[in-house]
């Protein structure tokens, strides 16, 4: 598979900004947001190549409060799988069995494209750091489907800054829930209207700072 090469966030913020807040606009950005089978791999551990974890859902949130999300039927050497002690059919996180993926999954070359067409023109950001975790699991997507990944993903906290004042305004008016269960549709629709209200509290902000125009 030919790899997307990765571009500076901020340089790409440069090209791409038409807006003076900072951030790109929320019409721009496609939030994804990913399952998998465990971390088995995504820090550089050595695995048997069956042994690595791979993305079991994969979902998208636009800014319209558009969503999807599909489940990923398990490619033949994908073995890998987490689970908790009491049901090993049953991942630890997500809740999801692998009996479901394989009754209710997409097969790879489904999902690559379908995530393709849903990125295509916007910048997709992710919630793990350094988009590491998600840029592995999308590599295993993609080689295991023949499909080219078309898009590269970006880190979201490359654009919001943890550190800044208005982070904990926007955390609280998007009204994100402490779930110990993750699903990627519920989780990357809570990331992209944090990510509107931290770009609706910044616009404001230059809004009101801006010199008014005078009226005749």
């Amino acid at each position: 598979m030919t790899q997307v090469p990765r571009t500076n966030t901020f340089g790409y913020m440069n090209r791409d900004l038409d807006n003076k807040v900072g951030i790109p606009s929320p019409s721009q950005v496609v939030i994804i947001d990913i399952e998998a089978s465990s971390l088995r791999g995504v820090s550089g551990d050595t695995y048997d190549t069956a042994l690595l974890s791979y993305p079991v859902e994969i979902a998208v949130a636009l800014d319209n409060g558009d969503s999807q999300a599909y489940l990923i039927r398990p490619e033949p050497g994908w073995q890998d799988w987490n689970s908790e002690p009491s049901d090993e059919d049953i991942g630890a996180i997500h809740r999801i069995s692998r009996t479901r993926l394989f009754e209710e999954g997409r097969n790879s070359r489904f999902v690559a494209e379908w995530l393709n067409e849903q990125v295509d023109g916007k910048i997709a950001m992710c919630d793990s750091p350094n988009a590491r975790a998600d840029l592995f699991w999308l590599d295993r997507l993609y080689e295991a489907s023949g499909v080219e990944r078309g898009f590269d993903v970006f880190y979201l906290y490359d654009f919001i800054a943890l550190e800044d004042p208005d982070f904990d305004m926007a955390y609280e008016q998007a009204g994100i829930a402490d779930e110990t269960e993750h699903r990627a549709e519920r989780d990357a629709t809570e990331i992209m209207r944090l990510y509107c209200e931290f770009y609706s509290i910044k616009a404001n902000k230059e809004f009101s700072a801006s010199p008014s125009t005078p009226t005749l």
